[in-house]
């Protein structure tokens, strides 16, 4: 059990260090939970988004949860159907209104389409559009402007041949189309990340067919703000390649992706230089046995060095698992010596990365393995000057695992009123099943143990103190029948 409690001991963390806030959090439940996006409001508190099945309502629903500016929980809503949706960014509107842009194959016609939420300044839905198109569409990221219109980028099979084009949606505040664009090459392409440079100028990242040399190349297309692409470039020069992210640097385009290694298939890191009118200036990779690929870059500081988002699979990762990290690289990608890792004995995998109006970062992604039982959102706070937060791996006070579900949002069908408390636990825990009806209490370890049997009517109680710290799960069973899992944290 000593590894599960060291990992556990890690999951959350808020500091000060001389007046900067750092933290490290996880947010799950019962279900598949992922963090995919996050933003920054006005008062420094954070919206995130992403999936989860913890709601109860479909296989996986779009969720929106809040934090404040320390990384404490407010609230979280859920939206979407009865199938799967995925939040895949979310943006603010002058901290009243927030939109919630991913794909949905509860909504629309067909497969998965392009999904986009409006919401109030509290979670409460206001309006969602779909956006039906012919074959499967993906979204990948989308922003919106000072005028109040979103761009969604992402692909689509909605081809002759049912290949992967680049898709782009542009609607208005209300979420009404006002244009989209379907193109791309004679084989697979997609549309990763869109920034934008001017009132009217934007580039989209992704990666594109090369028919000539049968491989993918990393793509940099130039958009306008009416919709007309003045290019599309071509970019890596031995194997496959694909384009994640970028930041301006005057008019330079810094980009970050990843190479495919033409020998063994291993995924390298892989940067990119070039000029607003496409000319190249530079790239830059390196090869490691293992995958370790660049997904996110932000600026930081004065703006002269910036932070990479990569997801690894290596020496440098917890053994057959990915990790995730950032590090610092000056503009010119020569490595500056400093970065931090989410390194569990899971899958860590980050998915957004921002810059934060203290000078700091913060990203969030999702944690995926049978110790959490499923998967899990994390946030990673990171002050100014490289403060990154202060993990005590043999402090099991600071272990917290803080739920994603508004304890008002929670709907089981056949135990809507159940409550467990506290959680995380010291000693004593408390068990209301709300109903009259004797209900048995089935508590096991990670490994499947079962740790402890009893029946209660409607309330119950155990005592945790002599137990070791770590994740359990409760079943709450009837006639065999498992009703509910929940999870319980012990310190």
């Amino acid at each position: 059990m000593k590894q599960i409690i060291l990992l556990i001991s890690f999951i959350s963390i808020t500091s000060f260090g001389f007046g900067q806030i750092k933290f490290f959090k996880i947010f799950t439940d019962n279900g598949y939970d992922y963090g995919q996006g996050i933003t920054q409001l006005s008062d420094s508190s954070y919206l995130i988004t992403g999936c989860s099945s913890s709601y109860d309502d479909s296989p996986s629903q779009v969720f929106l949860m809040k934090l404040d500016s320390l990384g404490t929980f407010q609230w979280s809503k859920n939206y979407g159907g009865t199938e799967s949706d995925w939040g895949r960014r979310v943006m603010n509107w002058n901290d009243t209104s927030f939109y919630i842009a991913g794909h949905s194959n509860s909504l629309g016609v067909g497969s998965y389409n392009f999904y986009l939420i409006k919401t109030d300044r509290y979670g409460n839905q206001i309006s969602e559009k779909h956006y039906n198109h012919t074959g499967w569409e993906k979204m990948h990221d989308a922003i919106i402007t000072a005028d109040s219109t979103i761009y969604m980028v992402g692909e689509t099979t909605g081809t002759a041949v049912g290949d992967k084009n680049f898709y782009i949606v542009k609607t208005n505040h209300n979420g009404d189309t006002l244009w989209t664009r379907n193109f791309g090459s004679s084989g697979e392409d997609a549309a990763h990340s869109i920034n934008q440079y001017n009132d009217t100028t934007f580039f989209v990242l992704g990666e594109i067919y090369n028919a000539d040399s049968s491989l993918t190349k990393g793509a940099i297309i130039k958009l306008y703000a009416n919709g007309d692409t003045s290019w599309v470039k071509q970019f890596g020069l031995y194997g496959n390649y694909s384009l994640n992210d970028c930041f301006f640097e005057g008019t330079t385009i810094n980009a970050v992706g990843v190479r495919k290694y033409p020998v063994g298939g291993d995924d390298d890191e892989y940067r990119l230089q070039v000029d607003v009118t496409g000319l190249y200036l530079g790239e830059w990779g390196a090869h490691f046995l293992g995958d370790n690929g660049f997904y996110q870059i932000s600026t930081y500081g004065d703006n002269s060095k910036n932070y990479i988002g990569s997801n690894f699979n290596n020496d440098f990762s917890a053994i057959g698992t990915y990790d995730c990290g950032i590090a610092r690289f000056f503009n010119n990608f020569d490595f500056d010596g400093s970065f931090v890792n989410v390194t569990s004995t899971m899958d860590d995998i980050i998915e957004h990365l921002i810059p934060t109006s203290d000078g700091g970062l913060i990203f969030t992604g999702y944690m995926e393995g049978d110790m959490l039982g499923g998967s899990s959102v994390f946030v990673l706070k990171m002050g100014p000057n490289d403060d990154f937060p202060l993990i005590n791996w043999s402090d099991f006070s600071s272990i917290t695992i803080e739920s994603l579900v508004s304890v008002d949002e929670i709907q089981i069908e056949e135990l809507k009123d159940f409550r467990m408390y506290p959680n995380p636990a010291e000693h004593i825990v408390v068990v209301n099943t709300g109903t009259d009806e004797t209900i048995e209490i089935e508590i096991v370890d990670v490994y499947g143990n079962v740790i402890l049997g009893q029946t209660i009517n409607n309330t119950g109680e155990f005592d945790v103190s002599t137990w070791a710290s770590a994740v359990y799960f409760i079943r709450i069973k009837r006639n065999a029948q498992v009703l509910k899992t929940s999870k319980l944290v012990v310190h």
